[in-house]
This record gives C-alpha cells, sequence and structure tokens, in this order.
C-alpha cells in the first residue's frame, strides 16, 4: 500500500528502542497509541498492515501496490466544544478502514476541545472529508485518493469536482 502523511519515529520504551507511528498525544483526557513498524521502512516504500500478538497491527513492507496506509490528523486550533473528525461517503463499496486511532485535546484537563488522530487503509479513488478542530473557523476540507496522487480540495473545489448529492458518515475511532 501507498503512504500517505505518514511520520515515523524512534521511542526508548522499557525494553528497548522501537521505530513507531506515534497517533494523539500523552496526558490527561488524552490518548496515544503507538502502531509499530519495521525499522528499515523508508517513506518512498510499499507498507502494509499485519497482525500481531496483542490485537494490534505493525506496518511491514510490502509489494502491494493498491490502496493507501494514511495518517490523518483532525487537530485544529484552540476552541471550547470543538471536535475534528473524518468523514467517508455512505454510498462507497469499500470505506476507508480505522487501523488505530489516538486523539489530543485542549486545556490542562483536556476538557475544552478534542481532536482524532486516525491510521486509516483508504482504497484507491476513494473521497474523505475532513473536519478539524476549531468550530466554524476551520472549514473541512477534502481528500481524494486516486491511483498515485491524493488531492487535497477546499468545499468550494469539491462542490466543483462532484456532481451527485452526496452524504457522510463520520468514521469511528479505535482505542486499545
Amino acid at each position: 500500500m501507498k503512504q500517505y502523511n505518514i511520520t515515523f519515529e524512534e521511542r526508548e520504551l522499557p525494553f528497548g528502542p522501537l521505530h513507531v507511528i506515534s497517533l494523539g498525544e500523552r496526558g490527561r483526557g488524552r490518548h496515544e497509541t503507538l502502531v509499530p513498524i519495521d525499522g528499515t521502512i523508508t517513506p518512498d516504500d510499499l507498507i502494509t498492515p499485519v497482525p500481531i500478538k496483542s490485537g494490534k497491527v505493525k506496518l511491514v513492507k510490502s509489494n502491494s501496490n493498491s490502496d493507501w496506509i494514511a495518517r490523518i490528523s483532525c487537530e485544529g486550533t484552540y476552541t471550547r466544544n470543538s471536535t475534528g473528525y473524518i468523514s467517508v461517503i455512505t454510498n462507497d463499496v469499500q470505506p476507508a478502514t480505522v487501523l488505530a486511532s489516538g486523539h489530543g485535546a485542549d486545556g490542562d484537563a483536556g476538557r475544552i476541545g478534542k481532536w482524532i488522530d486516525y491510521l486509516l487503509i483508504i482504497p484507491d479513488n476513494t473521497v474523505l472529508k475532513v473536519k478539524r478542530h476549531g468550530g466554524y473557523k476551520i472549514p473541512p476540507f477534502y481528500l481524494f485518493f486516486g491511483n498515485k496522487t491524493v488531492m487535497k480540495m477546499s468545499e468550494a473545489e469539491f462542490d466543483a469536482f462532484n456532481d451527485n448529492e452526496v452524504t457522510f458518515e463520520v468514521l469511528q475511532p479505535i482505542h486499545y
């Protein structure tokens, strides 16, 4: 699978260093999820998720060039009572699949506003609607995952791109 917005880091854990993708934040009112990766992966490699004993997934090198693995964060701006999320078109035959998620929040206690950080499998030719947290101050945008590239569009651009009336369904996060 092709990569979109995937960033790796090395974390020092009690059992030693581990290459991971960090989703969300650590702290009160927040949830951080670490997704392990094969340490030899580069940003240009094709990758695929494989299950591990804990029920989570690990990302390893692959030869498959179909579909996308994408990290999409809905972090926006500090705003009371706003939530960032991702939606998919409800009539898509094969919608995006949530592999893992974490969430971040605003305020010391994490109760001001919140946002979700997703790791997704997205089929080619899929449109996602991304609503970052921040209320009316931050308009949503759309991501079109084509066969080779990802195109980011504003609402006006999406309306011009799409002639049909579509409805969206919010993707639910996964917490381990």
